[in-house]
């Protein structure tokens, strides 16, 4: 007596476009993991950050009261930015976000002036108890931001 075993007609149709997706997450995340190795920069106590995700989330609490920039870029990932451990900079600091469906959260103390720039589909916002600034050089927190089905926020912490 001979049984056979075999799938569903649905699930054979749907198991490679199945084996194509996971084998797509897969190559993305190590490519994430290699460019991460090769690009970021920095720690939580230098003047300057860099940070590459993909597939994971990543919190930073920068200590430098220096710090004039961070980069971030982020494919299908989330970070939170959180700046409230340093004390308003004299100069501002630029953050710099490449996002491509992902999010950032970024915190900044209460009495900081927040300025933007924008680009791309998606969408950045703030909780409302933040001042914001029409005038790049006045900021002490500057955002530069390039997304891609992406979003921004900004609040006050």
């Amino acid at each position: 007596m001979r049984t056979s075993r075999s799938l569903p007609p649905v699930l054979g149709r749907a198991l490679p476009w199945l084996v194509g997706w996971l084998t797509f997450q897969a190559v993305v995340a190590v490519a994430g993991w290699v460019t991460a190795w090769r690009k970021n920069e920095g720690d939580e106590s230098s003047t300057s950050i860099r940070r590459v995700f993909t597939h994971n989330g990543v919190e930073l609490h920068p200590t430098n009261p220096q710090l004039s920039r961070v980069r971030i870029d982020l494919a299908m990932a989330g970070a939170e930015l959180d700046l409230t451990g340093i004390p308003r900079p004299v100069t501002g600091i630029d953050v710099t976000v490449r996002a491509m469906m992902a999010g950032l959260a970024v915190r900044v103390p209460s009495d900081w002036r927040v300025w933007w720039e924008f680009r791309g589909l998606g969408g950045i916002g703030t909780d409302g108890a933040l001042q914001r600034t029409h005038d790049e050089h006045a900021a002490d927190l500057r955002v530069h931001a390039g997304v891609l089905l992406a979003g921004i926020g900004v609040e006050a912490g």
